[in-house]
């Protein structure tokens, strides 16, 4: 054998050498990232078992509240001051006192012709603040028995609370009479009731004079306005 074919021969061992080392490492490799693979997707495969366990466990609290937080909830009512009447409840005629007068004075001039002004104050005598708003009701009673229901004004109501001792007011518009020829009333008692009441006050007139009596018109010159207006 030649130098030059035994030379030729190596080579060819040489290179079928080399790929066979080429291959096997390939397949290695190949091997290699499929076990990577597999073992990744290992923990993505037990997660939804893991998340049924959390919502067994612990998944009532998204849902319906546990035992223990509606026995706290419950425990909490049971312990709590009892409710009082509710702040701004309305203001019974028991808890009220009225009498004549404005805070700045004054009385209405019943020798004059043109209308005038009378108040009356409401002051809240219970133990606790209440809410009085809209119109009062109104007769006026006369010396002779004659009883007159006021009407009311387009004046719009407007609510206030009163505290224990505070006070509010409301205002009677009237037209006196000072002509002999006029059909008249003079007011001997004024009936009052707060605003959503039965019960009422009577008050003594205690300004004198006549009223013209228009109980039938139909826009008289004697009306209530409402309680707290401005």
């Amino acid at each position: 054998m030649s130098h030059h074919t035994t030379l030729h021969r190596g080579r060819k061992t040489a290179a079928a050498t080399l790929i066979a080392v080429v291959a096997a490492a390939a397949l290695a490799a190949c091997d290699g990232k499929d076990s990577k693979a597999g073992a990744a997707a290992a923990p993505s495969a037990a997660a939804p078992s893991a998340a049924a366990s959390s919502q067994e466990s612990g998944g009532q609290g998204r849902g319906a509240p546990a035992g223990p937080a509606k026995t706290v909830r419950t425990a909490a009512a049971q312990h709590a001051s009892p409710a009082g009447p509710a702040v701004g409840a309305r203001c019974t005629t028991d808890a009220l006192k009225a009498g004549w007068g404005a805070d700045g004075g004054g009385r209405p001039d019943m020798n004059s012709d043109q209308q005038q002004t009378a108040t009356v104050w409401l002051k809240n005598i219970g133990g606790r603040t209440c809410t009085i708003g809209g119109f009062p009701g109104v007769q006026i009673t006369g010396t002779d028995g004659t009883a007159w229901d006021l009407g009311r004004s387009a004046k719009k109501p407007v609510a206030v609370r009163l505290k224990p001792g505070a006070h509010t007011s409301f205002t009677l518009t009237l037209l006196p009479s000072t002509s002999a020829g006029d059909r008249k009333i003079a007011p001997g008692v004024v009936t009052v009731t707060p605003p959503d009441e039965k019960k009422h006050f009577q008050l003594k007139w205690p300004y004198g004079g006549a009223l013209l009596d228009q109980s039938g018109a139909t826009h008289p010159g004697t009306y209530v306005n409402p309680v707290n207006a401005g």
